[in-house]
């Protein structure tokens, strides 16, 4: 259980960390770090199911970038090593 925790925070923190940086070096001139801040964006617009008593509304939006699935492997990587120093 654990070690699936710690997995799942990793990869969680990996995600998050990516995108901050993606979006640094997005705003950076130099080209040779600006490509990191690349990203693909996808989705499905915001769709409604109105019922008359309550209403639904759902919608998905993914973007990655390089730094994210860089850092994503590491995570898996090193989540292991991590989870058995965790006593």
């Amino acid at each position: 259980m654990k070690n699936k925790l710690v997995y799942l925070l990793m990869i969680i923190m990996a995600i998050v960390f990516g995108y901050l940086l993606g979006n640094v070096c997005a705003g950076l001139s130099e080209p040779t770090v600006a490509w990191l801040g690349t990203s693909l964006n996808f989705g499905l617009g915001p769709a409604t199911l109105d019922l008359h008593a309550f209403s639904i509304t759902l919608g998905l939006h993914l973007a990655i970038n390089p730094i994210q699935i860089i850092l994503v492997l590491l995570a898996i990587v090193l989540s292991p090593k991590i989870a058995a120093s965790i006593k």
